[in-house]
C-alpha cells in the first residue's frame, strides 16, 4: 500500500507520497516490501503530476512504468490541449485495460465474474493545471470502482482549496478527525445498544457536532506553496512514522517525496 496527500491552492498543487512499494505472495500475504520506490510522477513536460497507490504492479511492471508509455503514445500526442478532466479519463482507460487482462490471467475468468474484494485497489491521483487556467485541480481515479467512462471524481475544481488523503491513511484521519470512520460507527451502534433504538437524525447531529468540535483544522485558503509542501511532507512522515513503530507490518515507509506544480511553473516538479 501506500500515503498520498493532495492539496489544492491558490499557487498551485502539493502532492506527497512515501517510497514503500509491498508485493503479496497471495491475498494478504506480504511476500517483500521494498522502500525505494517511486510513485510520484510528471505528466511530460505538462503542468500535471500523478500519484499513485494500491496495486504495485502490474504483468509484472511497476505502474508506474506504464507512465511513460501512455506519454508516448501517438494516440496521446494531443495531451498539452486537453483539459484535465480528458487527461483523467485517458489515464483511466489506460489503466483500466491493463488491471482487466492482468486480473483475468491472475484468476483465469472473466473480469465480471470476479469478486471485488479480491481484484485489489489500484488508485491514481492527478493534479495540476488545464490549458489556459490559473487555477489547478485535483483528480482522484480508483480502480475497479471506477470502471466506467468518466467516473473518476473530481475532488477539488479550480478554486476550490482544500486537501485530501488516500491509501494507507487512517493515521492522519484518526490525527485530524480524533476519531476514523470504523470506531465512530462502533461509538453510534453502543450508544444505541445503551439506549435500545436507533438513535434519531437530531441525536446523530448533536454526536457529530461533537467529533467537528475536537477536529484539528487545517487553513489552506491563502496557504503559500511552501508551506502546502511543509504540511504535506509532515503528513506522511508521520503516517511512515506510525508504521515504523506500530505492532503491524510497514506497509507504509522509506521516505517522503514532494510534487510541486504552480500557476508560474512550466512542468510539476519533484524532490525529496
Amino acid at each position: 500500500m501506500s500515503v498520498c496527500v493532495a492539496f489544492n491552492l491558490s499557487d498551485g498543487v502539493v502532492m506527497a507520497v512515501d517510497s514503500a512499494t509491498t508485493m503479496f505472495s497471495a491475498p494478504g500475504a506480504i511476500s517483500k516490501v521494498f522502500f525505494d520506490a517511486d510513485k510520484l510522477f510528471q505528466l511530460g513536460e505538462l503542468r500535471v503530476g500523478i500519484a499513485t497507490f494500491g496495486v504495485a504492479s502490474l504483468h509484472g511492471r511497476t505502474t508506474g512504468s506504464f507512465i511513460r508509455e501512455f506519454i508516448v503514445d501517438p494516440a496521446n500526442a494531443d495531451l498539452a490541449t486537453l483539459d484535465l478532466k480528458e487527461i483523467t479519463e485517458r489515464l483511466r482507460r489506460f489503466y483500466f485495460d491493463y488491471y482487466r487482462s492482468f486480473a483475468e490471467k491472475v484468476h483465469g475468468k472473466p473480469f465480471d465474474e470476479i469478486p471485488t474484494n479480491v481484484k485489489g485497489l489500484l488508485g491514481l491521483v492527478v493534479g495540476g493545471f488545464s490549458p489556459g487556467s490559473f487555477l489547478s485541480e485535483i483528480w482522484n481515479i480508483e480502480i475497479p470502482t471506477h470502471c466506467a467512462p468518466y467516473s473518476a471524481v473530481q475532488k477539488n475544481a479550480p478554486g476550490n482549496f482544500g486537501f485530501s488523503w488516500y491509501a494507507s491513511s487512517a493515521p492522519i484521519t484518526r490525527y485530524l478527525k480524533g476519531i476514523d470512520q470504523e470506531l465512530g460507527a462502533k461509538v453510534r451502534s453502543q450508544f444505541e445498544v445503551i439506549v435500545g433504538r436507533p438513535l434519531n437524525e437530531e441525536e446523530l447531529g448533536k454526536f457529530q457536532e461533537i467529533l467537528n468540535g475536537h477536529e484539528y483544522r487545517i487553513k489552506v485558503e491563502g496557504m503559500p506553496i511552501q508551506s502546502g509542501a511543509a504540511c504535506a511532507r509532515f503528513l506522511v512522515d508521520f503516517v511512515i512514522g506510525h508504521y515504523v513503530f506500530a505492532e503491524t507490518h510497514p506497509i507504509v515507509g522509506g521516505k517522503p517525496k514532494i510534487g510541486i506544480v504552480t500557476y508560474s511553473h512550466d512542468a510539476f516538479t519533484i524532490s525529496d
